[in-house]
């Protein structure tokens, strides 16, 4: 596996309209796409910062912030993870041409390897 760049910070929070605030208003963040208490935001070129508000899954992964390491191939990230001892968390998920697997460091963080689709994967209500 080579890793291109970070691609995605996940954050989960209790405070979804004080954080959204915060990134939108305070630190000038583009907002990509969004549904009730969850935002896409634009960072950079290919770098994304996703907010999670409401409770499940999404979330709870994030709390604290996670880190997501952009490749070309999920699925043979996955297999080279597992095969050197990798503690995966969960299985593949994907969204709207995203790919995504959370993943344990060695000392227990997590982390994750993801895959970003060409733009134009924005949905034309942001």
């Amino acid at each position: 596996m080579k890793v291109k760049s970070i691609s995605w910070l996940g954050i989960g929070t209790d405070n979804y309209p004080e954080t959204l605030r915060f990134f939108t208003q305070v630190l000038g963040l583009e907002v990509a796409a969004s549904e009730q208490d969850q935002a896409l935001l634009r960072v950079a070129d290919g770098q994304l910062l996703e907010i999670f508000g409401r409770e499940g899954r999404g979330k709870s992964l994030t709390s604290p912030p996670v880190t997501a390491f952009e490749v070309e191939d999920v699925q043979a990230a996955r297999d080279e993870l597992a095969a050197a001892g990798t503690e995966l968390v969960g299985e593949i998920g994907s969204w709207n041409g995203f790919e995504w697997l959370y993943f344990k460091s060695p000392d227990g963080h997590m982390f994750a390897v993801k895959k970003t689709p060409p733009p134009g994967w924005e949905r034309p209500d942001g």
